[in-house]
């Protein structure tokens, strides 16, 4: 029960985060997102009830056929993302190739989140949304430190190849980044929600760096909370 609220929390995340970067008007995109996300992550470490998840899979997959058209090459590599997922830890077994889980990860995120809903609305992906796939890599490693005793010994992974204090200094590095080349980060903005939001997601990679880091378990959550405050964010301005 408590991996199916930590998946629904951050499928909810990503909702609110896709819904910012692609408009409310564009909700049905957000939702796929989201709903896709739940059913890859509970597929990956759910370990019963797998039918479940890949009915789920199969009614995400005729909708995106519906919106996409099936004959799409976005529908092609959602189908495609769909068999790494399946195909992750069972049969090829992705993960076990030296730092290709993070990113694997963030491409498909990427692919779903903006990629192909930005390709199918307006025919094209701007430069500046590939910023976000730091973003993505950025909760990739995040996760890789949070599982470091679980892969030692099994598969290698960036926290495994540092130290823990050079990985924490390289996420909190690679979200800063990721935040400077925001254009929706307004610290003057006369309007003073964005004003809070902007401030509280400047001051997110050092909250980490000199607070959260001292804590023996990595908080994924709060990784993830940053993806709604980034959501949020695109919504007001």
């Amino acid at each position: 029960m408590s991996s199916i609220k930590n998946t629904a929390l951050l499928a909810l995340f990503a909702f609110f985060f896709s819904l910012g970067i692609l408009s409310i008007s564009h909700w049905q995109y957000a939702g796929l997102f989201s709903l896709s996300i739940f059913a890859a992550y509970q597929w990956l470490y759910e370990r019963k009830n797998h039918w479940i998840y890949l009915l789920l899979g199969g009614i995400i997959a005729l909708a995106y056929a519906y919106l996409l058209s099936p004959f799409s090459w976005a529908f092609a590599v959602f189908l495609f993302l769909g068999i790494l997922v399946f195909t992750y830890e069972k049969g090829i077994h992705w993960r076990k190739i030296p730092f290709l889980k993070p990113v694997l990860i963030s491409l498909c995120w990427f692919a779903l989140g903006i990629g192909i809903p930005k390709f199918a609305l307006y025919g094209q992906i701007l430069n500046q949304d590939f910023s976000h796939i730091l973003l993505f890599f950025v909760l990739a490693i995040v996760e890789d430190l949070e599982d470091r005793a679980v892969d030692e010994g099994h598969i290698k992974t960036i926290p495994l190849y540092l130290k823990k204090s050079e990985t924490e200094a390289l996420i909190s590095l690679w979200l800063f980044c990721y935040l400077a080349l925001s254009n929706r980060i307004d610290l003057f903005s006369e309007r003073m929600e964005i004003k809070l939001l902007s401030i509280m997601l400047t001051i997110a990679p050092f909250i980490y760096f000199i607070y959260l880091k001292k804590s023996p378990k990595i908080n994924h959550r709060y990784f993830d909370f940053i993806l709604f405050l980034i959501g949020l964010l695109h919504l007001l301005v």
